[in-house]
């Protein structure tokens, strides 16, 4: 686990603070992120991370953060999976929380990666979190409102079915594909040497924009919030993409840090 000095650094204690309820990108979802990444990446990155992960492939680090969820002893680690933001605001001079966003925590282990004294251990979690949040803030609802937590609080059918529209996005478009994760990783993994650039050549804060531009696509439902074919359909390029994205950048990022 990250020393507590370094953790100290990292956050200010969440004692006196709310805490809001947010889940993550589904675990289908981190796979095909980690998946994508895994192939995009230099060989020499490779070798360093396979030394972190002692050989284990980075799909299986990418779902660690949301299995300590239920360890009370994580709870300083919930607040960095999304970052709040209303369709009115912009991110200069936004209103951030003291307990840190997902932006501050993409910095921080980053940090953590580069850092030559970091313990084998330390990179080990921090890469864990990392391969996560990069799934995590190109899920649009991650860069969510505020007064719905991120469509925590929409109820929609997804097929007839009651859930929430935050899990729409999470998991039941991806689900709805029907395919394994390498599956689904393999057929979005095949953009071009140019898109590649484009995509790698950007900063956190590019890929929250990126994500919350995407909200107007996912709000415009019908009234009767009765989600099926029809809204598969338009959104599953869109969710595609940013998984695509996210892929392509952490391992653009990976390679730059090994």
């Amino acid at each position: 686990m990250i020393n507590k000095s370094l953790m100290a650094a990292v956050i200010i204690t969440l004692a006196h603070l709310p805490m809001k309820t947010a889940h993550a990108l589904g675990p289908n979802g981190h796979r095909i992120v980690a998946k994508i990444a895994e192939e995009n990446l230099e060989p020499s990155a490779k070798k360093a991370l396979m030394e972190i992960t002692n050989g284990d492939p980075l799909a299986k680090l990418a779902n660690w953060p949301d299995n300590i969820r239920s360890d009370k002893k994580y709870d300083y680690a919930k607040p960095w999976h999304y970052i709040s933001i209303d369709d009115d605001e912009l991110f200069t001079g936004l209103r951030r929380s003291e307990a840190g966003d997902i932006l501050s925590a993409l910095s921080n282990f980053e940090h953590v990666l580069r850092d030559t004294k970091s313990s084998k251990e330390e990179k080990w979690q921090a890469l864990a979190f990392y391969i996560h949040f990069v799934g995590d803030i190109h899920q649009p609802l991650h860069v969510g409102r505020r007064d719905d937590l991120g469509g925590n609080k929409v109820t929609v059918n997804w097929f007839g079915k009651p859930t929430r529209l935050h899990a729409v996005w999470d998991s039941s478009i991806i689900e709805h594909q029907k395919l394994s994760f390498s599956e689904y990783a393999r057929f979005l993994n095949n953009h071009t040497t140019d898109t590649i650039n484009l995509w790698q050549n950007s900063v956190y804060l590019d890929w929250a924009k990126d994500s919350k531009a995407q909200r107007q696509n996912v709000y415009n439902f019908p009234e009767d919030k009765e989600l099926g074919y029809e809204y598969a359909y338009k959104n599953t390029p869109i969710l595609d993409e940013q998984m695509s994205k996210a892929g392509i950048r952490l391992a653009g990022m990976l390679n730059d840090i090994f």
